[in-house]
Formats: structure tokens, C-alpha cells, sequence
């Protein structure tokens, strides 16, 4: 079967988002019956053109009627719809690991790619592939801002997105925070133009360091360029964002010894958007740091976590204790079995 399905998507390509596309249409009249096709639109993120080119082709086959009063299926409609749904579910939605891996943590959505990212490079790839789809399959058409944290993960899954991504879609990206004193390859504002530039979308800058103070901050602020930067972070449809290992980050972050030796001594594991976390969830540390905090993510619609490889099972356990619940996570076996294990 999944031979099949390989060898159908080599001739045609776009064929499984057609087959989800043209089912989705049908759930929704099922749901909804009667309905008129700007319901279905709205409901599932599509133009009523493309809904009108699917719904006719339905009833061409004759598994919808179409009257003065709205859509419903036909009773050929209602039983390819149940007998669909098998298929359905095995090609596009979560296996049964995932589903205990999300529902252990507490989100919405976890994706498992095969391989451990700590021996297998390709994992990046797999991941990059994911998380393309998955924002074929959340983002609305017309504009979205996405906000992008910078990090080693983030910025390899970048590479994966696809121009396919701004068919019908106006996509600005945004750096989540100002630099980190990491290398520039993986600072926030690179990670988001290269987003951009691979899917054709629009980047903005935000060219800050990302620890100043208050005072500085505030005069900073008056800039026009920096405070539409700083507007966009906190109007943002989407944020895509990494998971650190706290021995990591606190030498990334370049933290004096005293600091680095308290985080040790306090059990510190993971780090996130500033904060340091120690096994438990408990905040260990706060680092101050100019842009998306930890809790401006509850506002965000759509939340993805990018993190991987059994080194990493710790510091993905530890965070998700603090994550919205509209987050989805991206990670690999070599995490997951243990995050499940509870190592």
C-alpha cells in the first residue's frame, strides 16, 4: 500500500492533498448539512473558488446535491465518506505514539520522525519536510506573520520549507528576539530571512542585541523600524521556535561561572525563550531578553516546537511543562521513547 501510494505521488504529485483536500470538503457538509460553499470555505481556510471547483466535481461524481437551500451528501456520499476515513486517518493523522506522546505532554499535536538526530543527520531533514507540511495544512491563505526563534535545529529545518508555501498566501517572517551572541548562521534574524527566501515570503529585521536595558530599551523603542519590529512579534499568527539544553545555551549565552555553576547545582536542564528549567518544570533562571516572552505564546494561535535526538528528551520533557496548549511538537524517536519513558 504505501509502495502504491509512493509511486502515485511520483506521477502525481500534489495527489494526497487533493485525496485530503477533496475529503475534508465532504466532512464538512456532513457536519454542517445543508451548507452553502462560503461556510465550507471559511471553515477550512480555502477560496470559495477552489471549494466550487471541488464541491462540482463531488456532485459530478455523485456524491453531494447541491440545492437553493445548501450542500448534503448523497447516500454514495455518506458511504465513501465512512469507508474512507481509515485511509484517511493512516496517511494524515497521528499514529498512536504520537498521540500518547502529546497527550503525556499536555499539547495538541506531537510529530515523530524515524532515526535519533544525536547519529543521524537526516533527521533534520525529515523534520524540515514535517513541519512544511504541517504549515501547508495550518496556515490560512492571505497574510500570516510567523515569528522564528533562532538555534541549530531551527535553522536546519529551514532549509526544507517550500515556495509552495506562498500559493495564495502572503507570508511575513519575523525574528523572535535580537541576537544571542551565537554564530549569525543560527541568530534569529538569519533564520528568519532564510525562511523567507526559501518560501518567497517577505522577512523583517530585527536588529537588536537581545539583552539591553530598560532604559535603553525605551529609547530605542522611538525608532520606527524597531517598534513595527517589535509590533509584528506580538500580532504574530504562528511561532516556530526550538528547545535548548540548559549546559548548552548557558555557554551560548556566554554566562559567568558563578551562574553557570548555580544552574548545575540547581539541576538546570532545559532552556526556552530565556527561562532555565530544571527536570521537574521549576524555573531555575530567568535570563531579561528583548522580544517574544514565554508568556506572550498563549496569544499565538499556532506553536511549533522544533527540538530532537535522545540528548535533547530531558530538556523537551522539562519545557513542556511551561508549553501553550496549541503547541506542536517536532522531534525524532530517539526523543520521544524516552520522553515516554520518562528519562
Amino acid at each position: 500500500m504505501d509502495s502504491d501510494l509512493t509511486l502515485l505521488q511520483s506521477l502525481v504529485p500534489d495527489v494526497l492533498k487533493i485525496i485530503r483536500q477533496r475529503f475534508l470538503v465532504l466532512e464538512q457538509i456532513s457536519l454542517l448539512a445543508p451548507v452553502g460553499r462560503r461556510v465550507v470555505a471559511k471553515k477550512l481556510g480555502l477560496s470559495e473558488r477552489n471549494v466550487r471547483t471541488e464541491t462540482d466535481y463531488l456532485r459530478q461524481l455523485g456524491l453531494i446535491n447541491i440545492q437553493s437551500y445548501g450542500m448534503e451528501l448523497t447516500d454514495k456520499g455518506k458511504r465513501t465518506l465512512k469507508e474512507a476515513a481509515p485511509l484517511i486517518d493512516r496517511l494524515f493523522n497521528a499514529s498512536q505514539t504520537e498521540i500518547e506522546l502529546a497527550q503525556k505532554l499536555g499539547i495538541d499535536r506531537a510529530i515523530i520522525v524515524p532515526g535519533d538526530m544525536d547519529r543521524q543527520e537526516r533527521v533534520v531533514d525529515l523534520m524540515g519536510e514535517q513541519l512544511n507540511s504541517a504549515l501547508d495544512l495550518l496556515l490560512p491563505l492571505g497574510k500570516s506573520i510567523i515569528t522564528v526563534l533562532g538555534g541549530t535545529t531551527v535553522a536546519g529545518v529551514a532549509r526544507h520549507l517550500s515556495p509552495k508555501l506562498s500559493r495564495y498566501r502572503d507570508l511575513l517572517f519575523v525574528p523572535g528576539r535580537g541576537a544571542v551572541g551565537e554564530s549569525v548562521e543560527i541568530q534569529s534574524n538569519t533564520v528568519a530571512q532564510m525562511m523567507a527566501s526559501e518560501t518567497g515570503g517577505r522577512h523583517k529585521g530585527l536588529y537588536l542585541p537581545e539583552n539591553v536595558s530598560s532604559e535603553a530599551l525605551t529609547l530605542l523603542l522611538q525608532d520606527t523600524d524597531i517598534a513595527n519590529a517589535i509590533s509584528n512579534i506580538y500580532n504574530s499568527d504562528m511561532v516556530i521556535h526550538g528547545i535548548g539544553r540548559a549546559d548548552v545555551m548557558s555557554k551560548r549565552r556566554g554566562l559567568d561561572v558563578m551562574t553557570n555553576s548555580k544552574l548545575r547545582n540547581d539541576g538546570a536542564v532545559a532552556e526556552c525563550f530565556g527561562y532555565f528549567f530544571d527536570q521537574q518544570g521549576r524555573l531555575v533562571k530567568r535570563i531579561p531578553r528583548i522580544g517574544l516572552q514565554l508568556e506572550d505564546l498563549d496569544k499565538i494561535p499556532h506553536v511549533f516546537a522544533i527540538a530532537a535526538g535522545a540528548s535533547k528528551a530531558a530538556a523537551i520533557a522539562a519545557y513542556m511543562h511551561h508549553a501553550p496548549k496549541q503547541t506542536w511538537l517536532i522531534t525524532d524517536e530517539g526523543a520521544s521513547n524516552l520522553v515516554l519513558k520518562g528519562k
